[in-house]
């Protein structure tokens, strides 16, 4: 039997349930309780909501398997920088709780949570669940959430329950969810670890640990060992709190045909990618501090700009001269161009944001934010969409050559 201090440590791991899926799920309400797939772009799933795994859906299964077996599943096309920006959501709010935070992997995060008890008045059940309660709530994805005395353990924890669990092991009763615990989903134990382990009758993670020492360090190679010793409870893997830049920029770029010279097409396609890296930036209430427009030409050279502002903002019609001049200083008269481009970084949260000192910028935002819904809900046309995304044929009619925004407030 397996003698432990009640909470000699306490780790949190907390997980996205089918994160990818449920991230386009979250922003796309019509999904929701649909059967998922991203992956589009690959031909083959690369995450897979619940919803799919019912039918028999599997992570790596191909396009046209799925379609066989799941008709109804909606298949799409991964978006790297949304799960990203979910992600470092999830995390922040993570560190409203604690800043002592690892990000293992974009859907994935442990979190030191010991001596919180007493500041929060919670117990640690209690913190968990308002971890849990406050992601789900703001960002409209599922998590699962384990607490226990190590890494290992908290791991384990937070699969015990899926999806949508939360499970906390203090040190007196690891054994029961070890013996609940399938050795192949051991955290760090591969399959064919557990083909060599079944050999001596090792099935659950309780068998391993009830190895002795002697047969482990025998046996095994030095990584499981240190897994021994964290299923026992003693604290092995310390968190890694250095970061890892979960999310840096949006980008937004297309390329056209035929290539073209023309200075008011490019610039209309420009603007474009500009509005939607925006608008995908004020989903998640981001100000932005940088602005890098680009084209590309036909050899394949890049011609770009970068624009750093004092003060960030949320519409690119506020900074519309500096994207003009910007745009004139990269355009090459002459030049041949087959597709534009922008990158928006140097994030800031909105509520972070100090209100301008001027009082004419201040009526001219609170406009843009009455107008600014209804283009993002395509009830307006801005008119500066030259080319259709479908079909990518040339719209007859001239294009206005302002940014795409708002001649309602000049």
């Amino acid at each position: 039997m397996l003698q432990i201090y009640f909470w000699p440590n306490v780790i949190l791991h907390l997980d996205g349930d089918a994160f990818f899926s449920s991230v386009f799920q979250a922003v796309n309400p019509n999904l929701k309780g649909k059967p998922v797939v991203t992956g589009s772009e690959r031909g083959l799933a690369t995450a897979v909501s619940y919803e799919a795994r019912k039918y028999g859906v599997k992570r790596g299964m191909l396009t046209w398997q799925i379609k066989k077996i799941c008709p109804q599943c909606v298949i799409l096309e991964s978006d790297y920088e949304l799960y990203s920006l979910f992600s470092h959501k999830m995390f922040g709010i993570l560190r409203t709780f604690t800043p002592t935070v690892e990000e293992y992997s974009v859907d994935e995060a442990f979190a030191d949570i010991k001596g919180l008890r007493r500041p929060l008045s919670m117990s640690y059940l209690e913190i968990a669940q308002a971890i849990k309660n406050k992601v789900e709530s703001s960002l409209g994805i599922s998590i699962s959430v384990g607490v226990s005395i190590t890494k290992s353990l908290a791991k384990l924890a937070s699969s015990h329950q899926k999806p949508s669990g939360l499970t906390v092991i203090d040190g007196r009763n690891i054994e029961e969810l070890l013996a609940q615990t399938k050795i192949q989903d051991v955290w760090g134990i591969g399959p064919n670890t557990t083909a060599y382990l079944e050999k001596f009758n090792v099935k659950t993670a309780l068998d391993f640990v009830l190895k002795s020492e002697n047969f482990i360090q025998s046996n095994l190679s030095k990584p499981f060992y240190e897994i021994w010793k964290e299923l026992r409870g003693e604290k092995i893997y310390e968190l890694d709190t250095r970061g890892k830049q979960s999310y840096k920029g949006i980008t937004r770029s297309q390329t056209f045909t035929p290539s073209t010279n023309s200075k008011d097409l490019l610039w209309a396609r420009l603007s474009i990618h500009i509005e939607e890296a925006f608008t995908q930036a004020r989903k998640f209430h981001y100000l932005v501090g940088k602005i890098s427009p680009f084209l590309k030409t036909q050899n394949f050279e890049y011609h770009t700009s970068e624009i750093k502002l004092k003060e960030k903002v949320a519409y690119p019609y506020l900074i519309r001269k500096k994207l003009r001049e910007a745009f004139d200083l990269i355009y090459k008269k002459g030049v041949v161009y087959r597709s534009t481009g922008c990158t928006i970084s140097g994030f800031q949260e909105d509520n972070l944001s100090q209100m301008t000192l001027f009082d004419k910028d201040q009526k001219l935002e609170e406009k843009i934010k009455k107008i600014y819904p209804l283009f993002e809900k395509k009830k307006i046309d801005f008119g500066s969409m030259l080319f259709d995304k479908q079909r990518s044929e040339k719209i007859k009619h001239k294009p206005r050559l302002n940014l795409p925004i708002l001649e309602l407030m000049q």
